[in-house]
């Protein structure tokens, strides 16, 4: 398994691509509005696919059955409120996994995409590369296929965006109302 030193080099010359779209999140109401006002990009700080414990990111789907998807395969049982939002985004490099040419670079295979993750003892590869995403500035996000959807029979994707990685004039913005977004990063 690499270590996050074994990323470095290879983010720093892997293919990117711009993002340039609205993307869905689907997550649980309460941890949203215990602090005022509402975080819409709360970041629970525990592991996931792509980031390890302590990691502040913000995942994403691309479409609205993606996000049902991944929401219902972890809350499945789950009788909580949740709330569906959207983000308007613009991100000028984001490593994209769906692509085999970009696994290649990197050395991933389709297998280390869905490796569990859940209750692991040591960082999978893919938290390892998201724990490598934060200490470099060049990339914001990373691409992949989305586990939930296609167990669903879809061929949705979601993205995982690491706050630390966003500068203008890249942008992450919930969408409200009105013209004004309900936040932003940066």
């Amino acid at each position: 398994m690499p270590k996050a030193e074994a990323f470095v080099p290879l983010l720093a010359g892997a293919p990117v691509r711009e993002l340039r779209t609205t993307f869905v999140r689907r997550v649980q109401l309460l941890p949203l509005i215990q602090s005022a006002p509402v975080n819409f990009l709360y970041t629970s700080g525990k592991p996931n696919r792509f980031n390890p414990a302590g990691t502040p990111c913000v995942y994403f789907a691309e479409d609205e059955a993606t996000a049902a998807a991944e929401f219902g395969r972890h809350f499945a049982f789950s009788r909580e409120p949740f709330v569906t939002y959207f983000a308007e985004v613009q991100l000028r490099a984001v490593l994209d996994l769906c692509d085999a040419d970009t696994r290649e670079a990197l050395g991933l295979t389709p297998a280390d995409l869905r490796a569990p993750w859940i209750g692991v003892r040591a960082p999978t590869v893919t938290q390892i590369l998201g724990d490598t995403m934060t200490r470099q500035k060049r990339i914001s996000a990373i691409r992949f296929p989305s586990d939930a959807s296609r167990a669903k029979g879809g061929n949705g994707s979601n993205v995982v965006i690491y706050q630390s990685c966003v500068y203008r004039p890249d942008f992450v913005r919930i969408l409200g109302p009105t013209r004004e977004p309900l936040q932003t990063w940066p």
